[in-house]
């Protein structure tokens, strides 16, 4: 069984008891437990629109791009607190960007550079151009914490991402396999990031 099927296994039979308590607590009258149920359920409620909606996001950010670059290789990140200032630095705007990480963003391998959107634009924000040592592993600010991340750089301009080949677990910040991932890919001698 992988992770997604047993979070979600773990998860419904989590509302199923939940709900089966807070039943019985309504039949014996007894409203404080129930209070307790139903305000436990509604922060589980929260917790997972949010996780849906952020990997929407990402998910959605990658084939937004990949319909723009038809062809192109496209990698699903998110953004640390670096990119932001990376942003910034190569003119381009950090508007949708959260300045503490976490913004999904996509990475487009075209020719000899890399696109970094953001959002659902008809553009990329910047691109960084490919070269020789360019992709390394670094260190990003995650949140209030130091993660293992991919700098991309051409000397002039950069990004630093966290990639999200498996975006539940990027989305936390601990892909660290996925940033090995990322820099195996491009030692192998490919030209570029790859999604698989």
């Amino acid at each position: 069984m992988d992770r997604k099927t047993l979070y979600w296994t773990v998860l419904v039979l989590f509302l199923a008891l939940s709900i089966g308590r807070l039943a019985i607590h309504l039949s014996r009258d007894d409203y404080e437990a129930a209070t307790v149920w139903i305000a436990l359920l509604i922060v589980v409620a929260i917790c997972v629109v949010t996780v849906v909606v952020v990997l929407g996001r990402a998910r959605g950010l990658a084939s937004h791009v990949e319909k723009r670059r038809p062809g192109a290789r496209v990698v699903p990140a998110f953004s640390t607190a670096e990119t932001v200032d990376q942003a910034r630095a190569a003119g381009a705007s950090a508007r949708k960007m959260m300045p503490m990480g976490g913004s999904p963003v996509a990475l487009a391998v075209v020719g000899d550079v890399i696109e970094v959107w953001v959002g659902r634009e008809t553009g990329p924000r910047w691109v960084v151009r490919r070269t020789p040592g360019g992709v390394r592993a670094a260190s990003g600010t995650y949140g209030t914490r130091d993660v293992r991340a991919v700098l991309l750089s051409d000397g002039n301009t950069g990004v630093t991402v966290v990639p999200a080949y498996r975006p539940l677990r990027a989305m936390g910040g601990g892909a660290t396999d996925d940033v090995d991932r990322a820099l195996a890919d491009r030692r192998a001698g490919l030209t570029g990031l790859t999604r698989r």
